[in-house]
Protein backbone atom coordinates (compact mmCIF):
# COMPACT_ATOMS: atom_id res chain seq x y z
CA UNK A 1 0.00 0.00 0.00
CA UNK A 2 2.50 2.26 0.71
CA UNK A 3 4.66 1.71 -2.73
CA UNK A 4 1.10 2.84 -3.93
CA UNK A 5 1.09 6.18 -2.56
CA UNK A 6 4.59 6.54 -3.19
CA UNK A 7 4.13 5.99 -6.86
CA UNK A 8 1.03 7.94 -6.97
CA UNK A 9 2.89 10.78 -5.39
CA UNK A 10 6.08 11.09 -7.86
CA UNK A 11 3.77 10.74 -10.71
CA UNK A 12 1.28 13.61 -9.59
CA UNK A 13 4.65 15.58 -9.19
CA UNK A 14 5.57 14.77 -12.83
CA UNK A 15 2.51 15.68 -14.78
CA UNK A 16 2.70 19.18 -12.54
CA UNK A 17 5.98 19.46 -13.55
CA UNK A 18 4.85 18.54 -17.34
CA UNK A 19 1.90 20.57 -16.72
CA UNK A 20 3.86 23.74 -16.05
CA UNK A 21 6.48 23.59 -18.93
CA UNK A 22 3.28 23.36 -21.02
CA UNK A 23 1.64 26.50 -19.52
CA UNK A 24 5.36 28.31 -19.58
CA UNK A 25 5.73 27.12 -23.10
CA UNK A 26 2.29 28.42 -24.52
CA UNK A 27 2.89 31.48 -22.25
CA UNK A 28 6.16 32.62 -24.55
CA UNK A 29 8.42 31.50 -21.58
CA UNK A 30 9.94 28.52 -22.98
CA UNK A 31 13.22 30.04 -23.36
CA UNK A 32 13.23 30.75 -27.37
CA UNK A 33 13.64 34.35 -28.69
CA UNK A 34 11.48 37.24 -27.45
CA UNK A 35 9.28 37.04 -30.63
CA UNK A 36 5.90 35.63 -30.80
CA UNK A 37 6.40 34.24 -34.58
CA UNK A 38 9.91 33.00 -33.92
CA UNK A 39 11.55 35.35 -36.08
CA UNK A 40 14.86 36.54 -35.25
CA UNK A 41 16.74 40.13 -34.55
CA UNK A 42 18.86 40.83 -38.44
CA UNK A 43 22.65 41.31 -36.79
CA UNK A 44 24.36 42.56 -40.01
CA UNK A 45 23.60 43.86 -43.60
CA UNK A 46 24.60 41.01 -45.13
CA UNK A 47 22.11 39.19 -43.97
CA UNK A 48 19.69 40.58 -46.81
CA UNK A 49 22.10 40.70 -49.36
CA UNK A 50 19.78 40.15 -52.05
CA UNK A 51 16.21 41.11 -53.61
CA UNK A 52 12.78 41.02 -51.26
CA UNK A 53 9.62 41.58 -52.80
CA UNK A 54 6.72 43.27 -50.60
CA UNK A 55 4.30 40.57 -49.94
CA UNK A 56 2.20 41.74 -46.92
CA UNK A 57 0.58 45.31 -46.61
CA UNK A 58 -1.55 44.53 -43.92
CA UNK A 59 -0.05 46.88 -41.62
CA UNK A 60 1.06 49.49 -44.26
CA UNK A 61 0.02 53.20 -44.68
CA UNK A 62 -1.76 51.93 -47.87
CA UNK A 63 -1.96 48.30 -49.63
CA UNK A 64 0.98 48.38 -51.87
CA UNK A 65 -0.07 49.36 -55.55
CA UNK A 66 2.14 47.69 -58.45
CA UNK A 67 5.66 46.24 -56.71
CA UNK A 68 7.07 47.12 -54.22
CA UNK A 69 11.02 45.62 -54.01
CA UNK A 70 13.98 46.37 -52.18
CA UNK A 71 17.34 45.36 -52.85
CA UNK A 72 20.33 45.00 -50.73
CA UNK A 73 23.71 44.97 -52.28
CA UNK A 74 26.65 43.07 -51.86
CA UNK A 75 28.64 46.96 -51.65
CA UNK A 76 26.47 47.92 -48.61
CA UNK A 77 24.06 49.75 -51.03
CA UNK A 78 19.99 49.75 -50.57
CA UNK A 79 17.67 50.39 -53.61
CA UNK A 80 14.07 50.69 -53.27
CA UNK A 81 11.89 50.29 -56.30
CA UNK A 82 8.80 52.49 -54.83
CA UNK A 83 6.04 51.61 -57.44
CA UNK A 84 7.08 55.31 -59.03
CA UNK A 85 10.71 55.94 -58.90
CA UNK A 86 13.77 54.29 -57.46
CA UNK A 87 15.60 55.12 -54.87
CA UNK A 88 18.89 54.30 -53.44
CA UNK A 89 21.47 54.92 -50.54
CA UNK A 90 24.23 53.37 -48.21
CA UNK A 91 22.43 50.68 -45.64
CA UNK A 92 24.06 48.94 -42.29
CA UNK A 93 22.24 47.50 -39.58
CA UNK A 94 22.44 48.25 -35.73
CA UNK A 95 21.08 46.13 -32.91
CA UNK A 96 18.70 44.99 -35.48
CA UNK A 97 17.55 48.36 -37.01
CA UNK A 98 17.96 49.72 -40.72
CA UNK A 99 20.26 52.94 -40.61
CA UNK A 100 20.35 54.20 -44.48
CA UNK A 101 22.54 57.24 -45.32
CA UNK A 102 21.16 59.97 -47.71
CA UNK A 103 18.58 57.93 -50.27
CA UNK A 104 18.61 59.12 -53.94
CA UNK A 105 15.66 59.32 -56.33
CA UNK A 106 15.17 59.32 -59.78
CA UNK A 107 12.27 62.04 -60.55
CA UNK A 108 9.37 60.85 -62.23
CA UNK A 109 6.14 62.00 -61.68
CA UNK A 110 3.58 59.38 -61.24
CA UNK A 111 -0.27 59.38 -60.53
CA UNK A 112 -0.92 60.48 -57.09
CA UNK A 113 -1.30 57.03 -55.42
CA UNK A 114 1.99 55.96 -56.70
CA UNK A 115 3.62 59.24 -55.41
CA UNK A 116 2.50 58.79 -52.11
CA UNK A 117 3.61 55.20 -51.93
CA UNK A 118 6.96 56.39 -52.72
CA UNK A 119 6.70 58.79 -49.99
CA UNK A 120 5.69 56.40 -47.39
CA UNK A 121 8.05 53.83 -48.53
CA UNK A 122 10.85 56.63 -48.29
CA UNK A 123 9.94 57.60 -45.34
CA UNK A 124 10.16 53.97 -43.61
CA UNK A 125 13.80 53.42 -45.12
CA UNK A 126 14.65 56.82 -43.66
CA UNK A 127 12.95 56.04 -40.25
CA UNK A 128 15.48 53.21 -38.69
CA UNK A 129 12.94 50.43 -38.88
CA UNK A 130 13.44 47.48 -36.79
CA UNK A 131 14.09 44.58 -38.78
CA UNK A 132 13.13 40.71 -38.22
CA UNK A 133 13.91 37.69 -40.24
CA UNK A 134 11.31 34.29 -40.44
CA UNK A 135 12.38 32.15 -42.88
CA UNK A 136 12.33 33.92 -46.49
CA UNK A 137 10.42 36.72 -44.74
CA UNK A 138 11.53 39.80 -43.84
CA UNK A 139 9.67 41.90 -41.70
CA UNK A 140 10.12 46.35 -41.54
CA UNK A 141 8.76 47.67 -38.26
CA UNK A 142 8.69 51.31 -38.22
CA UNK A 143 6.41 54.61 -37.56
CA UNK A 144 5.77 55.39 -33.52
CA UNK A 145 5.29 52.64 -31.43
CA UNK A 146 5.81 50.95 -34.63
CA UNK A 147 2.31 50.96 -36.16
CA UNK A 148 3.71 50.27 -39.29
CA UNK A 149 4.93 46.97 -40.45
CA UNK A 150 5.43 45.45 -44.51
CA UNK A 151 6.23 42.16 -44.97
CA UNK A 152 9.24 41.09 -47.98
CA UNK A 153 9.98 37.49 -49.00
CA UNK A 154 13.24 37.06 -50.15
CA UNK A 155 12.96 36.73 -54.41
CA UNK A 156 14.91 33.61 -55.53
CA UNK A 157 18.66 34.29 -56.76
CA UNK A 158 18.46 34.95 -60.59
CA UNK A 159 14.96 36.16 -60.98
CA UNK A 160 14.89 39.76 -62.64
CA UNK A 161 14.25 41.52 -59.77
CA UNK A 162 16.77 44.04 -59.71
CA UNK A 163 16.10 47.49 -58.71
CA UNK A 164 17.11 50.19 -61.59
CA UNK A 165 20.11 52.56 -60.22
CA UNK A 166 19.15 55.89 -59.60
Amino acid sequence: MRDVRTLLAVGGILALVALGAVAATLSGGGGGDDSANGSLPVEGVDQLTGSWLAVNDVSAPAPVLGTVRLEFLPDGDVAAQTGCNGVRGRASVEGSVLVTGPLMSTRMACEPPLMEQERWVTQMLESRPRLELSGPYLYLHWGQGERWWLGLEREPAGTNGTVPAS
